[in-house]
């Protein structure tokens, strides 16, 4: 079998695990490989969520960039972090796993990180995630199909005909409808050029800004049987010896409307019940609007402004990454960003030995699952 054939099955959403895990093998021999911007990108998804590629094909990207560790961290789920992991020690890639929650608040996503994979993996039998993942799975679903229903009214009010069908979900997306993300996926794929020359859309990204995640024009907002509050799931990752962070702080300028003084303030409070790190360098970070310096120098000086202000408290961390989907059109790579925007000194191995040194630090016992 060539390497070509290899380079389908390990992205295969219907091969089965230990099929794309063979590929890796295989591919784990390549020399043709380049050097990333960043050694560590800790943000990235898989068809497990709404990305494109396998768990192992996103660690073969990282293998093929000559980069030490990454996280996948899914929207909602853990299903390919065992994957994940098993495919980083294939490719000689650290994987540290960890998931991404959406919450009750449109600009705020929680990530949760566990670089201990011993501790991640003893939860993983105990089922231990399974209280929180499964009802928002549940949840989703009913939410998914709502929005789904919801496309022909919505773009008609623009001028145009739309709808997403059983079969557009098979033609464009993996593991069929599973977050917002796909939507927005479906429509870019089925619509794209007619969104772009009436001007409703540039890309997949600014698509799903602009229709899938307002409640004014597709979103429903989720609806489950727990607490979806930023702090409820913050207090849940640590309960699992987990360490949260909260994800591309910059969608609470664009989804709230939040300045740099709100901004730092709700660091604050969420600092206050247990968050650890920051995502400080991200794809989206551009020029702050109301101080003109680059976001992702902004956020690292609310953090450390955060540290100083608090120094009995155990400071804050950050982390990077680039948010790759492998979506089409996205226009993201893994360990760059868009265009290499990423800054390679937040992306250095030694972040992640600084969130090892944390997990140890904070003492979770691995037996200590609390009820969530």
């Amino acid at each position: 079998m060539s390497n070509k054939s290899y380079k389908t099955i390990i992205n295969d959403c219907e091969a089965s695990m230990k099929e794309r895990l063979n590929a890796a093998r295989y591919l784990a021999l390549e020399n043709d490989r380049s050097q990333a911007t960043c050694e560590i990108d800790l943000h990235c998804h898989s068809f497990y969520s709404d990305g494109y590629n396998s768990p192992a094909g996103k660690v073969y990207e990282a293998f093929l960039k000559k980069m030490r560790a990454l996280t996948i961290c899914d929207h909602d789920v853990i299903d390919g972090q065992l994957e994940a992991i098993e495919a980083g020690t294939i490719f000689n890639v650290e994987v540290i796993p960890g998931v991404e929650f959406y919450t009750d608040r449109p600009g705020i996503e929680i990530q949760g990180f566990f670089p201990d994979t011993e501790h991640f993996l003893e939860l993983l039998a105990q089922q231990a995630f399974d209280p929180v993942c499964e009802p928002i799975r549940q949840a989703k679903q009913k939410q998914l199909f709502r929005m789904l229903d919801r496309v022909p009214e919505c773009f008609m009010k623009l001028g145009m005909n739309a709808e997403i069908t059983s079969e557009d979900v098979n033609l464009y997306v993996r593991n069929g409808v599973s977050t917002k993300g796909d939507i927005s996926v479906i429509m870019w794929q089925k619509y794209g050029k007619e969104l772009a020359a009436a001007n409703l859309a540039t890309d997949v990204k600014d698509f799903h800004a602009r229709y899938t995640s307002r409640d004014d024009m597709l979103n429903i907002p989720l609806k489950a049987d727990i607490d979806l509050s930023p702090i409820a799931f913050i207090k849940r990752i640590r309960e699992w010896g987990g360490l949260p962070g909260l994800a591309h702080p910059t969608e609470l300028r664009q989804k709230e409307n939040l300045n740099n003084a709100e901004l730092y303030e709700l660091i604050c409070e969420l600092a206050y019940n247990g968050l650890q790190c920051i995502e400080v360098d991200g794809w989206r970070n551009g020029i702050c609007p109301e101080c003109g310096k680059s976001q992702t120098d902004v956020f690292e000086e609310l953090r450390q402004r955060y540290n100083q202000a608090h120094p009995a408290h155990i400071p804050l961390l950050f982390t990077n990454g680039s948010d790759d989907h492998n979506q089409p059109g996205e226009g993201l790579e893994l360990g760059c960003g868009r265009n290499n925007n990423l800054h390679p000194e937040f992306g250095r191995y030694s972040n992640v030995r600084a969130l090892r040194e944390r997990q140890k630090t904070l003492n979770c016992p691995s037996e200590l699952i609390l009820e969530v």
